[in-house]
C-alpha cells in the first residue's frame, strides 16, 4: 500500500485539512493509500517511508531522494487544487523512487 505524507509548520490544522481532502480525493479515486499528518520537524530522509510528500512548508531537498514531493498549498487557496491532486494521483501511480 503506498503511503502520503501531509506536511506543515506545525502539525496541526492545516495538515489536518490537507489529510482530510487528500483522504477524500483517494476515496472518489479508488486509490489506495494510508495518510499521515506530520510536521516538518518530525520527519527526516533516512526514516521517511512516504511514496508522497504533500506540504505546505519548506521540505529540506534531501526528502527528493526517497519521496515525491508535492507543493500543497493550493489545497488550502483552492488555486490549482485540481493539478495538486492529480499530480498527487499520478505520483502514486508511479513505482517508488521514480
Amino acid at each position: 500500500m503506498k503511503t502520503v505524507y501531509v506536511v506543515c509548520a506545525t502539525g496541526i490544522a492545516t495538515s489536518t485539512m490537507l489529510r482530510l481532502k487528500v483522504e477524500k480525493f483517494l476515496e472518489e479515486q479508488g486509490i489506495e493509500a494510508r495518510v499521515l499528518q506530520y510536521r516538518v520537524t518530525e520527519i527526516s530522509p533516512e526514516r521517511c517511508e512516504a511514496d508522497v510528500i504533500l506540504a505546505t512548508t519548506e521540505i529540506p531537498p534531501e526528502f527528493e531522494k526517497v519521496a515525491a514531493v508535492i507543493n500543497g498549498i493550493s489545497l488550502i487557496t483552492g488555486i490549482g487544487q485540481g493539478e495538486t491532486l492529480q499530480s498527487l494521483a499520478h505520483a502514486l501511480q508511479r513505482p517508488k523512487g521514480e
